[in-house]
Parts: structure tokens; sequence; C-alpha cells
């Protein structure tokens, strides 16, 4: 697989628009540059209507070109690509007439309507480079929403006004090569540089804009394809240790042991590691580092909202202690109303008798109060279930579950009820 050079996200915008001057004399851009502005010099044959037809080849060439490039950068490569091979030529087509409206609205638009249609002329601008890169990637509907425009440029910040800035700022170089070159100019060599410098610019322009959307893609929510290429062609960091551990593990059980202790101690870990961990300790019957090495994963693995693993932890602790239960109530309470309400009644019944035990004073004591005694009726016990509700009616008789308590009693035998 051949190896891609990959941009910095972190990298500020700013500096990328300053290194981009060096992107369209990449490999690629500049032998399409080159191709391109060829072509177009073939506007000077004497033949009626080439003059039209090849300005338009050259627009569509060097569009379907950039709107590649915008792709390429937004997807975190740092090289321009080698072909346009993921654009359509509609989507070419489409850029063009919004540039050539755009273009109408700019010289009309004053002419007609004054300093109205002068500021119509740079509201249209200012939206230009938002409807380019909303066209690369979400088509011509949502490119041409005006919602959309406002949504993406509050997303891209005050990075979008510099944008806007160079894009203004090549505008006017492109204006001046076209007076100084083509106008003014030898008429061959003049008209030839300046295709060359309007294609640079181009291309210039729309590799910042990829590069915009590559710098804020977390903010946007776009995932960039050289993310899942980087997965796919370096071996993660922990995966090489963890095959690291597994041979050391071979020879020297304690010391693969240590060397997972000081990569957990450096914080998150992926859970093949915490595994693997485990099941270290569980060969050497080191029970209470396994114990706390528990309390430690399933309060990480509650904080990152995975409470289904998290019960499986806690069963696992429960093989070593029977007694064990989580350390702390924002970690035990969650478990026991996962436990209860997927069918984990036992499990649930241990995590919120032990709530009640070892908090019985805290404000959320009576719940799970309540949770531990309707789980001894489903289990069939609804001797444990009436003693306990009675306890706690007796215990916090002013608790809001007071209701729910005498509720809960009326439903059970007579026998065990509430006494008239």
């Amino acid at each position: 697989m051949p190896r891609h050079a990959l941009a910095d996200a972190d990298t500020p915008f700013s500096q990328r628009a300053i290194d981009g001057f060096r992107y369209p004399l990449g490999s690629g851009a500049r032998l399409t540059l080159i191709a391109v502005t060829l072509v177009e010099a073939l506007s000077f044959l004497p033949v009626t209507g080439l003059k039209l037809l090849v300005i338009f080849i050259g627009w569509m060439a060097i569009y379907v070109y950039a709107f590649e490039c915008l792709r390429h950068t937004a997807d975190g490569f740092a090289d321009p690509p080698e072909l346009a091979l993921n654009t359509e030529d509609s989507t070419g087509v489409a850029l063009i007439l919004i540039q050539l409206t755009g273009n109408a609205l700019a010289v009309l638009a004053p002419f007609f309507l004054g300093i109205p249609g002068l500021l119509v002329s740079l509201v249209f601008a200012f939206v230009l480079p938002v409807i380019t890169m909303s066209l690369t990637f979400d088509g011509v509907g949502v490119a041409l929403n005006p919602a959309n425009w406002v949504a993406a440029i509050a997303r891209f910040g005050p990075s979008y006004l510099l944008l806007f800035a160079i894009v203004i700022l090549t505008s006017l170089l492109q204006a001046g090569a076209q007076y100084a070159m083509k106008d003014h100019g030898p008429t061959f060599i003049g008209t030839l540089g300046y295709y060359a410098v309007a294609n640079y610019l181009t291309i210039y322009n729309f590799h910042l804009m990829g590069a915009l959307i590559h710098h804020k893609h977390e903010t946007l929510g776009y995932f960039p394809s050289s993310i899942a290429l980087r997965e796919a062609t370096e071996p993660d960091d922990d995966d090489a240790l963890l095959q690291h551990v597994n041979l050391i593990a071979r020879d020297d059980i304690p010391g693969a042991t240590d060397i997972l202790t000081e990569r957990l101690r450096e914080g998150l870990a992926p859970v093949p590691m915490h595994t693997r961990y485990r099941e270290l300790l569980r060969a050497q019957d080191r029970l209470p580092e396994l114990l706390v090495h528990g309390q430690i994963w399933i309060a990480a693995l509650i904080a990152g909202q995975e409470t289904r693993r998290a019960l499986g932890v806690v069963q696992d602790c429960l093989d070593v202690d029977p007694a064990f239960l989580p350390d702390d109530p924002r970690t035990c309470g969650p478990l026991a109303d996962v436990a209860a309400h997927g069918g984990m009644v036992r499990l649930g019944l241990h995590l919120a008798q032990g709530y009640l035990t070892i908090w019985p004073r805290d404000m959320g004591a009576p719940s799970y109060g309540l949770l531990a005694a309707r789980l001894h009726d489903r289990l069939g016990d609804p001797v444990s279930s009436a003693r306990l509700a009675r306890r706690l009616l007796a215990d916090y008789p002013e608790h809001p579950v007071r209701s729910d308590l005498e509720a809960l009693l009326a439903t059970l035998s007579p026998t065990y009820g509430v006494s008239p």
C-alpha cells in the first residue's frame, strides 16, 4: 500500500493558508495545471466556436480537479491527488453555473439596484465558499439552502472570515493578472500566463476550503478517511504492547503483569488490555488486586456509559468475593437499575440490598431499598419483601417512596401485607 502524507488537523488554519501556497505545485496538481493551461491555449486557434468550447472544457477540467483537491484535503491528505476520481462532472457544471450567476449578480445588481445591489454582490461572494464546500459533499439541494449556509459558517467560526478574505484577495490577484497579462501583455504569452495564474489560484482556494473542513471536522461531524487509513496501516500502540505482554507472559507472568500495571495507570485503556490484566492476576492468585482493579474498571466503565460491560466485571468480582460491592453509590446504583431491568434479578437484588446496607443515609437509599423489596417478590420470597418494606416504612416515614412501599405491601399475600 502506498504511503500517503497526512495533514495535522490541529495545525492553525492561518498556517495552513501559508503552507497552501506550495500545494498547487505538488506533482499531481502541477501536471493538471500545465495540462489545463495548454488546453486553454487552443482558444487562439482561428476556428469558429472553438474559443468558447475550449474555455468551457478548461473550466470544467480545473473545477473537477479542484473539487477533488477540496475533498482530498478535507479527508486529511497533505499532497494533491494525482487524478480526479471521485468528483462527478455534474458537480463541476453546477459550480460553473453558480459562478456565472454570481458574476452576473456582481455586475448587474449594483447597476440596477445601486448600493443594495452592491450589498447583494458582497453577500453572494461571502457565501460562495460555503456553497462550494456543501456542493462537494452534499449536492446541489443542500448547497443552495440558506439555512445550511448559516449553520456551516457558525461552525467554522472566525476561520471562515479568514477564508473569505483570502478568496477576495486571490480574486483581486486574478483580476490584476488579467489586466496585466491578458489585456495589456503579449497576446499569446500574456494570456497563457493569465490562465496559469487563474488555475493556480483556483486550486489554492479549493485546497484551503478542504483544509478548513479538515481543521473543523470534529465540529462539523465529518470523519476524514485518512483517520481510517492511519488505523489500517499503522499498528496501534496498545495492540503492540499487548502482543509484547503475551510474549513476556510465557516465561515471566509477574513481569508481564507489571508492564500492564504501568500502562493502566496512565489512564484510558482498551478492553482487551483490562481483560488480559485480570487473567494474569487470576493466574497468580492475586485476588485482592483483582478486586481493586475491578472497582477501578467498573467506575471507568460507568463513566463511559458501558453499564452492561461493568455488570460483567461485577459478576467476575463476585466469583472471587461473594460479598463484593462497588465502592461508590454513583456506581452501585446505576448497576442495580440495569441489572434489575435487564433480567439479572439476583445480581440486581445483591446490588440494591448492598446499596441500602452500606449507604443507609444516602438520598437514594430508600429508592434502592424499594427496588430490593420488589426483587425479593420477583424471586418468590414475599416474606423477605414484606419484612424489608415494613423496615423501610419505619426508617423513612416521610420519604416519597412511602406510597410505593404501601402499594407493594398491599399486593402481597394478606399474610404479609399491611395490617388492617
